[in-house]
């Protein structure tokens, strides 16, 4: 049995633990020595091969953590048999998704699980979650997360009520303070172009045509101007260099109320507490403290730019589901394609996609335009392709697994022989050492075979080590991620047409070079492409 040891460690036990009012009792340290006590104490875990995750930084209110994620891989795929947490806390805080995985998901897999501090142990609940203590400790483990997260916000918001600056990326234009915490300053640099912005607007400029004469003029985008000035941040790092000015990022600085001195928080807010999923805060409950730093342009022009872009008519626009958001990119730039509408009449019609690189570089290669209707065909037009090939793929996958069973059956006996041979050259060095003290073997006839034995010894250490790397893969190849594909396929089997949900679970990207070239890039690899498809 493989042992995973998960650890975790959020920012909020950080922060306790730096002021002192917390012992290290949460720390990876201390966690990682509890649980391997726990090992070395019980005789049926002591010996096992150990592996171990950890996440330090993360919130255990959701589940979606780096290393958790791989320990959940290793597991579905048979890897590892037991996980041993130091309580149930540091596995996960949502009680609900907790006892999901206690009661359903590890009993499925046949995995077992171990809370040290709970003592928990599912080999001796034969699956629940053992009882009400230890569903009322998950629910205690709950809300301790939920009122955390209550009083961090509150903090956040009397720090907003004073006009602090808490965000962690300033807007392009201004800078943190060198001296003054919570403080902002204008950035001369970037500043000159959102004076010239606000200018070229109130002088009847088009915000299309602003974002064209600032790529002419070469203009850094806020994107480039910000990696240029802080090269070791990782913020807009996977930007394409091909990044240009457009409607989006010139009208996002025009209504920015950040330069006329005000501080704007409270912008967004998580939609449950402690949760991930913000929503946008409307205007009238946001919290604006003006005069909290020098302006780059006065209130009063602020006050004329957001009255003018609220006199521009808005036409009806027409609903229809992006089922292909976020997916589509320019495959000449390696931008994001925007999903606009086709206004005719002050109504806007059918959808389709562009590069913004084109619209504002006329000589640019990149793609001007693709309809919505050319992308999804071709999409599930491919997907219905490999939706016939299911069957026939599971067939294969049945013949294969019979293979590699029995190969798998074939490598583990190898490598038992092998660890028998090597218990045996072992034992002989003992004997050797034994005959040669009792003087039944002379020094020459010693020294010939403990050379032999060590050479012998070392030879079969290294054929195990093969045999046990080739067992391994033998038992990766058991293909968990073909099957789990199928079985993707088989759900949406009844559709007629792409759908949003069934391109969330297949479809990675969708790279666009012509309206007749289209590359589509999965969510799985291109090995379960390729045998799904019969390559």
């Amino acid at each position: 049995m493989v042992i995973g040891k998960y650890i975790r460690l959020s920012q909020a036990d950080r922060d306790v633990m730096k002021k002192g009012d917390k012992a290290e009792s949460e720390s990876i340290a201390h966690q990682r020595d509890l649980i391997q006590r726990y090992i070395n104490l019980h005789s049926d875990l002591k010996g096992c091969e150990v592996r171990e995750f950890y996440d330090d930084g993360y919130s255990g209110t959701n589940f979606r953590r780096p290393s958790f994620e791989r320990l959940l891989e290793q597991i579905k795929k048979g890897e590892i048999g037991c996980v041993i947490v130091k309580d149930f806390s540091r596995f996960g805080r949502d009680y609900i998704e907790l006892g999901d995985y206690l009661e359903r998901i590890f009993p499925f897999l046949g995995v077992r699980f171990i809370s040290v501090n709970d003592g928990y142990d599912s080999n001796d609940f034969k699956g629940t979650t053992g009882g009400l203590d230890v569903v009322l400790k998950n629910i205690v483990y709950d809300f301790y997360s939920k009122d955390l997260s209550v009083k961090v916000r509150t903090a956040k918001r009397a720090k907003m009520r004073r006009g602090e600056y808490i965000g962690g990326h300033v807007p392009y234009g201004l800078k943190k303070h060198p001296s003054i915490k919570g403080k902002l300053e204008i950035d001369e640099e970037a500043a000159s172009v959102v004076r010239e912005i606000f200018d070229l607007f109130l002088g009847d400029m088009k915000v299309v045509d602003i974002a064209r004469e600032l790529n002419r003029r070469g203009c850094e985008t806020p994107a480039a101007y910000y990696r240029r000035k802080y090269p070791e941040s990782k913020k807009f790092a996977d930007v394409s260099e091909y990044n240009c000015w457009d409607v989006n990022n010139v009208r996002k600085i025009l209504t920015q109320e950040m330069y006329y001195g005000a501080v704007a928080g409270h912008k967004r807010e998580a939609v449950v507490v402690g949760g991930k999923q913000t929503k946008a805060v409307p205007k009238e409950e946001q919290l604006i403290v003006e005069n909290m730093h020098p302006g780059i342009i006065t209130k009063d022009e602020f006050v004329r730019v957001q009255e003018k872009i609220r006199r521009k008519k808005k036409p009806v626009r027409e609903t229809k589901p992006y089922l292909l958001k976020s997916k589509v990119v320019c495959g000449y730039c390696g931008s994001n394609m925007r999903r606009v509408w086709n206004n005719i009449r002050e109504r806007w019609h059918y959808g389709y996609w562009k590069c913004d690189r084109k619209a504002y570089f006329s000589d640019a290669e990149c793609v001007k335009y693709v309809r919505d209707e050319v992308l999804e065909t071709a999409v599930w037009n491919a997907i219905r392709g490999m939706m016939c090939l299911t069957d026939n793929a599971r067939g294969r996958m049945n013949i294969q697994s019979e293979i590699q069973n029995g190969e798998s059956i074939r490598l583990a006996k190898e490598l038992a022989e092998l660890q028998r041979m090597l218990e045996k050259c072992r034992s002989d060095k003992f004997v050797n050492v034994d005959g040669f003290m009792a003087g039944w073997i002379g020094e020459e006839e010693y020294q010939r075979k403990r050379e032999e034995l060590t050479e012998e010894s070392g030879k079969l250490e290294e054929k195990i080590r093969e045999a046990d790397e080739r067992l391994k893969a033998a038992e990766r190849m058991k293909n968990t991620e073909i099957l789990m594909t199928l079985d993707v396929l088989d759900r949406f089997s009844g559709e007629t047409g792409l759908t949003a949900e069934m391109a969330d679970a297949l479809v990675k990207k969708v790279t666009v070079y012509a309206k007749d070239r289209v590359e589509i890039e999965w969510d799985f690899s291109e090995d379960v492409y390729g045998f799904i498809m019969g390559e």
